[in-house]
């Protein structure tokens, strides 16, 4: 982003939209004081621990706590039978209990939870809890999944969401056909900072719950809904977030720590390990993709085909915005006349899938460009003029039959990336400029240097018509100094520079210099984690 050049005489105002602006949390991070979620303290709080699951799919036929409340520190321990409101919740559709009654769905589920004095306490208490299962014959490939003989994991049935797409005539076809089976595994965001929150009970018998998370409005109504409370008694504040990708769109801790800072009517903190983080929150799609390309001999797209089977896991989370990504991105960002896609996400014991950067779109993207690289093999192209020959500008239409509007400069944006040098023999003896760098992981005369192409599209935003919006609120005050701006915004900074850009809008608009971007919280309407 540029800006005119000042006129003679102009004052410069620094940090505004166009310049560069110092970050807010910059210099608290850099230093090591920036307050993340894993920080939070207050005064008397006990700390919470989870009981999982050690199964993929069973039957709880009972649960004994009495051992572990009797242990010494131990305040609270709480089932199903403590969830006092709706027991479900999610994100799109409730269909995850807070916390597991008659089944357990996969390794991991939370059955328990438990408060005590000291961590320590908590993780003996959670080791005392004894839990009679029943195993139960599981799914964990999501195709058998959709079988007729396949185990029904919900009442529903195995089918969490379903998108066919049809663009120009299906039956289309060309002199050149290319068919592949791609498989992209699960993948997990791995955020340095892992799950962290502190619920304060109220006075009015409502609670106050700092947490790191990306959704504070959607994440109070989830658990709004399970305490059986009124929204304006659950009130969040975002603490500081330590990397979310996605996996921070999902409830994770947030219920049971409100639960037990209720049920103890003391602060509680509950944190994840690594390990537990794993086991706690969503993770990428695993998906099966199956592709079928026609094209003109010249290189030109007919005609693609596409069934995409995504792996949703126990529960349904984003599942059904992944899959609308997945089905509507699924021909990439090319001129297709034709395209027939049947996309479907299913449920299986595996752990449940959610949001993680480009969701849906980037399982699609995988498969569509190994099918370009091979169809510019068979009509003996180079992989970036096949690109070129197909790519979208403006005024095409994508085979959702959405017009191409603004910019689409693909096959602009293919030529600059062939006209860069190709990366040289790295001759150079600096082992750091090695694969592995200080770790020394690979040596010279085994790396073998190529260099590949792809392309790939998204939407902004969420998906498939989400209702997207923001609110902001700003006051002014006055000090000694003069004017002060304090923005105030439910939208979570989750490293992405959101604290930046706000107060650069601010100063742009206000014309002052001193602007304060207060926490976000939930006493403004609702924003979402930026995406792009």
């Amino acid at each position: 982003m540029t800006s005119a050049p000042p006129r003679p005489g102009q004052r410069i105002r620094l940090g505004v939209v166009g310049q560069s602006a110092e970050r807010p949390d910059g210099v608290p991070k850099v230093t090591g004081e920036f307050a993340y979620a894993s920080d939070l303290h207050a005064e008397g709080m006990l700390h919470g621990q989870t009981l999982r699951s050690p199964h993929a799919h069973a039957r709880i036929v009972s649960i004994d706590i009495t051992a572990a409340k009797a242990m010494p520190g131990v305040a609270a321990v709480l089932t199903h039978a403590d969830v006092p409101g709706g027991l479900l919740f999610g994100l799109e559709h409730p269909d995850q209990p807070a916390l597991a009654k008659d089944v357990v769905r996969f390794v991991g589920e939370p059955v328990a939870i438990v408060a005590a004095e000291h961590p320590e306490q908590a993780r003996a208490a959670v080791r005392a809890i004894r839990v009679d299962y029943e195993p139960l014959p599981l799914v964990s490939d999501p195709i058998a999944a959709l079988g007729s003989d396949a185990p029904q994991l919900h009442r529903r049935g195995n089918v969490i969401k379903e998108l066919r797409v049809v663009h120009g005539d299906p039956a289309a076809t060309a002199e050149i056909v290319v068919e592949g089976e791609y498989e992209v595994a699960m993948q997990d965001q791995a955020a340095l900072g892992p799950e962290g929150g502190l619920a304060i009970p109220d006075r009015d018998g409502g609670v106050t719950l700092h947490v790191a998370t990306q959704w504070l409005h959607v994440d109070r109504d989830q658990i709004a809904a399970c305490l059986r409370l009124p929204k304006d008694k659950v009130r969040l504040v975002l603490a500081g977030v330590g990397g979310a990708f996605g996996a921070r769109e999902d409830v994770t801790i947030q219920i049971h720590v409100c639960l037990l800072a209720l049920a103890t009517k003391r602060p509680v903190r509950m944190t994840y390990g690594r390990e537990e983080s794993f086991y706690g929150h969503v993770h990428r799609h695993p998906a099966r993709l199956f592709y079928r390309h026609a094209a003109t001999r010249a290189g030109r797209l007919v005609a693609v085909h596409a069934t995409i089977v995504l792996d949703g896991g126990a529960y349904a989370s984003s599942t059904g915005a992944v899959v609308a990504n997945a089905g509507c991105f699924a021909a990439g960002p090319y001129r297709v006349p034709n395209a027939l896609v049947h996309c479907v996400g299913a449920y299986t014991n595996n752990p449940p899938a959610g949001a993680m950067r480009g969701f849906g779109a980037v399982q699609s993207c995988f498969a569509y460009e190994a099918q370009m690289d091979l169809l510019a093999k068979r009509c003996g192209l180079d992989p970036i003029e096949i690109r070129v020959l197909n790519g979208l500008v403006e005024g095409d239409t994508i085979i959702t039959s959405q017009p191409m509007i603004g910019s689409a400069p693909v096959p602009a944006l293919l030529r600059r990336l062939a006209d860069l040098p190709l990366p040289g023999d790295d001759d150079d003896e600096d082992v750091m400029a090695l694969p592995g760098g200080a770790g020394n992981l690979a040596r010279r005369e085994d790396i073998v240097r190529g260099v590949g192409y792809a392309a790939g599209f998204k939407n902004v935003c969420y998906s498939h018509g989400f209702d997207d919006y923001a609110t902001a609120r700003v006051r002014l005050d006055r000090d000694g100094d003069g004017l002060i701006a304090h923005v105030h915004t439910a939208a979570a900074e989750v490293g992405q520079g959101l604290v930046s850009v706000c107060a650069q809008i601010a100063r742009t608009e206000l014309g002052i210099d001193r602007v304060v971007v207060d926490p976000a919280d939930t006493t403004i309407d609702s924003a979402r984690a930026k995406r792009g």
